[in-house]
């Protein structure tokens, strides 16, 4: 995977904390901390997407689908194709 380099400005507390991370000896430096940070924060988003898409459907096996549905289900919809 190719890798672009980008400059990032952090306030004195982030700054602490991505420290912190490396002295721990989980992370070899600043680029991996940040990396893991993008990748969970990803992961997040797409599973609170997920949620939502589940609950546009619940219960639509037990009752015909109502606008509202549509409506809801419509969303779900559009928030996973914005990626």
């Amino acid at each position: 995977m190719a890798t672009k380099t980008i400059q990032v400005s952090l306030p004195g507390e982030l700054n602490g904390y991505v420290k912190r991370k490396i002295s721990g000896g989980r992370y070899q430096d600043a680029s991996e901390v940040v990396r893991d940070a993008l990748r969970r924060m990803e992961a997040s988003e797409l599973a609170e997407e997920l949620k939502d898409f589940e609950r546009a459907f619940v219960g639509g096996h037990n009752h015909p689908e109502t606008q509202d549905d549509i409506r809801r289900i419509e969303a779900a919809v559009k928030v996973g194709r914005g990626r």
